[in-house]
This record gives C-alpha cells, structure tokens and sequence, in this order.
C-alpha cells in the first residue's frame, strides 16, 4: 500500500475500484474493498505494514457496486469488522432487494454485474448512516449522502484536513479504458445522471485539498479547481 497523505493509504495491485486504508487511534479504517478477489491483496497489505486484522474496525462502503463492496464480506468476516452503509443502500449490500435501475437494460446491467461479472455475495451491514452522521476515524468522517450513482450511495469528508473520499461520485480516470482525467459516473451505470451531477456540485462547494476517487489516482491539489471546471 502507498502513503497518499500521512494516516490515508491507497492500497495497490487491486482489480476492482480503489479501497483506501485509514490509521489513526490505533485502529484501522477501510474505505471500500475492491472486488471478492481483491480481499487477499488488501488482507496481505495491512500484514505487510505490521497490523494485524484485528485492527481493522471499520469498513465504510461507499456504495454497492461489486467492484467497490465486492472483498467487504470476506474482510469483515477475517477481522470481525464492522461494516458501514447509507441506510437507502442497506438492503443492496445485504442483497435482499436488487439494486434498482430505471430502464430494463439498467436493471440487467445491475444484475449481470452483482452476480455473473463480479460474483459479489451480500453482506450483513452493522451500522446503517444518514447525511450528517460522523464515523470515528481521521479525527471524524463527515457522511455527506452523495445519491446518484446508486440511492445510497455516499462521500466522506474530513473538514480539518480538508480530504474527500468521493467514491464513485466523481471518476479521475476512465475505468473501461483507464486514461486519467475527471469525470462524472459512467451514465450506464447511474441510477440517476441528473443526480449525480447535482451531487458532484454539491461537493465542489466543500474546500478540498485531498481528492480520493474511487477510481485513479488520488488529486493532492488543485481539486476545487478541477471539479468546478468539470461542471
């Protein structure tokens, strides 16, 4: 895993969407968990860096996609982690109800990849969060609901360090062919575009110093900038 400021790292060699590792308080925080094969990678590197999993804690998901929540159930079934999720994104992650879609090739899309692409399995969520809430790690996650991609789908923010985990709500890199630059989600695979959009302005207004995506590499400066050029 690679150091992207001190306390937050991006952890390497994953297939799936970026998952990034919090330490602080003695505990350890992770932010997504890539795709069911990815779960090996990120337990190796938390080994790797002289933690054990029983320090893992916490997972946030930020929404459900399989490449983002697809590794969750077996890491928090290693560590005994307790898994994190919006409230309106609870039912996807544990896959009670499917993940809506509002056009038939949507709804097959989100289908194909939960089951047949990314072979991701549901997971019990422990704590179920609203805009607003705060997760205790980095010196307290802001929870800002971020819906558009998915219902449920969310941001963190750190406002004394000024770092946003956005998820899948902004892209800095193109995932299907991999050439960097920010974006907004992939409207295929958006619940709602117009959503998203406003979601993106929503966080543009935040002062961001810090800019994780969920996919490419991490902004360390200019973000604001880039986001409001991007709207």
């Amino acid at each position: 895993m690679r150091e992207v400021v001190p306390q937050v790292y991006l952890m390497e060699g994953l297939r799936g969407a970026n998952a990034y590792l919090l330490t602080s308080g003695g505990e350890l925080t992770l932010i997504d968990g890539g795709l069911p094969g990815d779960a090996d990678r990120i337990a190796e590197q938390i080994l790797d860096s002289d933690h054990a999993l029983s320090e893992l804690r916490t997972i946030v998901v930020t929404h459900t996609h399989g490449d983002h929540a697809g590794g969750v159930p077996e890491l928090a079934r290693r560590s005994g982690a307790d898994v994190v999720a919006h409230r309106d994104e609870v039912p996807y992650v544990e896959q009670t109800t499917a993940l809506p879609g509002k056009s038939f090739i949507r709804r097959l899309l989100n289908w194909m990849s939960t089951g047949l692409v990314f072979g991701a399995s549901g997971c019990e969520v422990n704590r179920a969060v609203q805009d607003g809430d705060v997760i205790d790690a980095l010196g307290g996650l802001r929870v800002i609901h971020t819906f558009g991609h998915t219902p449920g789908s969310i941001s963190l923010y750190q406002p004394d360090r000024a770092i946003l985990f956005c998820g899948d709500a902004l892209f800095n890199a193109n995932p299907m062919g991999g050439s960097p630059g920010l974006r907004l989600p992939i409207p295929l695979f958006t619940w709602d575009r117009d959503r998203a959009r406003d979601a993106a302005a929503r966080l543009a207004a935040l002062p961001i110093q810090v800019l994780c995506c969920g996919h490419g590499e991490p902004i360390l400066e200019g973000a604001e900038e880039a986001i409001e050029a991007l709207l």
